[in-house]
C-alpha cells in the first residue's frame, strides 16, 4: 500500500526517525534529508505529495526554504506542514504567510501527525467526482474538480488551504462566514483552527488574487464575506 510520497526535512535524527517510521507504518513512502540543499535536490529528483519541514535547521532555515519553494516552478504546489519546537504565534503566522498548509509543534503524537498529513493530502488531491465543477464571482473562477483558480483569466497558484477557503467563500458568496466555519474548511473538520490561522491564509489568498482579492471583505470580529457583485 502506498498512500503517497512524503519528504521529511529535519536535522534532528531522532525526530526524523519517529516521523518517518510513523508514516511508513501507516502506508506512506517517506524519505528523510537533513538540510535545505538536500531537500531541493530530492524534490528536483522525484515528485513528492507532501513535505514535512522543520523550521530550525543549520544553514538555510525551514522558513527560508519554504519561501524558496513557493517561488520555484514545479515545487510551489507541493503542500507543506511545518514542524518545530516553537509554539509562539509569530512563528506560526510567519509560516502560514509564507505558504505552509499546516503547522505541527513538537512534541506531537503519531495520531496527530497522521491526522494532519491525511487532512492536507485530502485537500490537495481534491474531489474525485467526474465532470467540471465551477464556482464564479466577479472575475474569479474556481474549478473544484481540477483544483484550479483563475482571476480575470489569469491562473492563480494557491495552496490547498487557500483553495478550500476560496471554495467556502464562493459557495456561500454574499454570506458572512465566521472564523469557525472557515477554520473547518481549512482542516476538513479534523481540528480547531484559530482566527489567527484563518487570517494568515486569507491575507495570502487576497494577495495572490490581485485586484480580485478586494472581493473578500472583512467583517470585523466575525469573519469574512465574498462580495458577489461584478467588478
Amino acid at each position: 500500500m502506498n498512500l503517497g510520497a512524503v519528504l521529511v526535512v529535519d536535522d534532528e535524527a531522532a525526530i526524523a526517525r519517529v516521523v518517518r517510521s510513523t508514516l511508513e507504518d501507516a502506508g506512506y513512502k517517506a524519505r528523510h534529508v537533513r538540510d535545505a540543499d538536500s531537500a531541493f535536490a530530492a524534490m528536483r529528483e522525484k515528485p513528492f505529495d507532501l513535505v514535512i519541514l522543520d523550521i530550525e535547521m543549520p544553514g538555510i532555515s525551514g522558513l527560508s526554504l519554504l519561501e524558496l519553494m513557493k517561488r520555484e516552478p514545479g515545487l510551489a504546489q507541493i503542500p507543506v506542514i511545518m514542524l518545530t519546537v516553537r509554539s509562539e504565534e509569530a512563528y506560526k503566522v510567519r509560516g502560514l504567510r509564507s505558504g505552509a498548509d499546516d503547522y505541527l509543534t513538537k512534541p506531537f503524537s503519531a495520531k496527530e501527525l497522521l491526522a494532519r498529513v491525511e487532512a492536507v493530502l485530502r485537500r490537495t488531491r481534491g474531489s474525485t467526482a467526474q465532470g467540471i465543477q465551477l464556482l464564479r464571482a466577479g472575475g474569479l473562477t474556481l474549478d473544484l474538480g481540477r483544483r484550479q483558480a483563475q482571476a480575470r483569466g489569469r491562473k492563480v497558484d494557491l495552496t490547498a488551504a487557500e483553495l478550500d477557503l476560496l471554495a467556502a467563500l464562493l459557495r456561500r458568496k454574499g454570506q458572512v462566514l465566521g472564523y469557525q466555519v472557515l477554520g473547518e474548511a481549512i482542516s476538513g473538520g479534523t481540528r480547531d483552527v484559530g482566527s489567527d490561522t484563518v487570517y494568515a491564509h486569507i491575507k495570502n489568498l487576497r494577495a495572490k488574487l490581485g485586484p480580485e482579492g478586494r472581493l473578500i471583505e472583512t467583517v470585523y470580529g466575525v469573519g469574512y464575506r465574498l462580495n458577489d457583485d461584478e467588478a
